[in-house]
């Protein structure tokens, strides 16, 4: 995983006004994803991980426990209390109802950095509290605040890859702990590889098995396939715990913003299998233990 560079940069810019272009009620939700790439580029958010850390044993070294967990990521939070400014401000934007107080939530850096916090440990009872005590539609506060650990997330993912063990049986993402957001079916011989939207993690697994609760009868494994999308997409399901994977044939590696953009063109397939009654896990698969520091002050959330 790398940064960024600016052929691809210029790519992603005429991607995303093409979208806007063909599909203007994602115009909001479009912004939001620039303003997240954007900071994801942005060198303040590259040293998230003390690097002199990856060689300890007993933290993320194993196939059982993700990467992040029991580390402390540094992150300056004057810049995360920015970002999530301007991801309220976009979010404002294109929605009516929610503008005023969208537009008008100016967290001070304490609650940035909670927000923050809450949105990497996936801990989304905080994330409601805060929500609630600033009269946001909880909703609302969740999007902005997963965006706003994208820059951090993807810097993680970037410093964390050559940490990867060789092998993870899991279905949650072996350096932050979420559900893949897709999975991609690579290269010719169409390998399985489960990849992450928040820090661009990707592992193999193994066909024939649920993601999340390890199913492996055939007879309650199933296949979704759209006839308007021919194979390239399908969906995964899974009769024992009612749970789905979007699952897209590809020959190359998809980029990490790239899987933010297949992932809302492709949010019929989640209302196909929503109304047959299937879904993905509210919550994350593993209790992640990890904390945010204020580069500057050196407090801790």
């Amino acid at each position: 995983m790398h940064g960024t560079d600016p052929g691809l940069r210029a790519d992603l810019s005429l991607r995303l006004a093409g979208l806007g272009r063909r599909r203007p009620e994602w115009h909001t939700w479009l912004g939001l994803l620039g303003e997240a790439e954007r900071a994801r580029d942005d060198a303040g958010w590259r040293t998230a991980v003390d690097v002199t850390e990856l060689g300890r044993t007993g933290v993320g070294s194993s196939a059982e426990v993700p990467l992040l967990h029991g580390r402390v990521l540094t992150v300056e939070a004057g810049r995360v209390g920015q970002l999530v400014r301007r991801l309220m401000t976009t979010a404002a934007s294109g929605n009516m109802a929610l503008a005023a107080p969208l537009d008008g939530y100016r967290p001070a850096p304490e609650e940035a950095m909670r927000l923050l916090a809450a949105a990497v440990r996936q801990d989304l009872a905080e994330i409601r509290a805060l929500a609630a005590k600033s009269g946001i539609d909880p909703g609302a506060m969740t999007s902005i605040a997963h965006l706003a650990a994208f820059p951090l997330l993807q810097s993680c993912g970037r410093l964390l890859e050559g940490s990867m063990p060789p092998f993870w049986p899991h279905g949650y993402c072996p350096i932050c702990a979420a559900w893949p957001i897709l999975a991609e079916r690579r290269g010719l011989d169409r390998t399985r590889r489960l990849r992450c939207g928040r820090c661009d993690g990707e592992w193999q697994a193994q066909w024939l098995s649920c993601i999340y609760c390890g199913e492996r009868e055939h007879e309650h494994l199933g296949l979704l396939i759209p006839e308007e999308r021919g194979e390239r997409l399908n969906l995964e399901t899974c009769a024992s715990c009612g749970g789905y994977l979007k699952s897209v044939a590809t020959l190359q590696r998809i980029p990490a913003l790239e899987l933010l953009l297949q992932d809302l063109e492709t949010v019929e397939l989640d209302l196909v299998a929503l109304d047959r009654g299937y879904g993905r896990p509210e919550e994350s698969g593993f209790s992640l233990d990890v904390r945010i520091a204020d580069r500057n002050s050196g407090a801790v959330w």
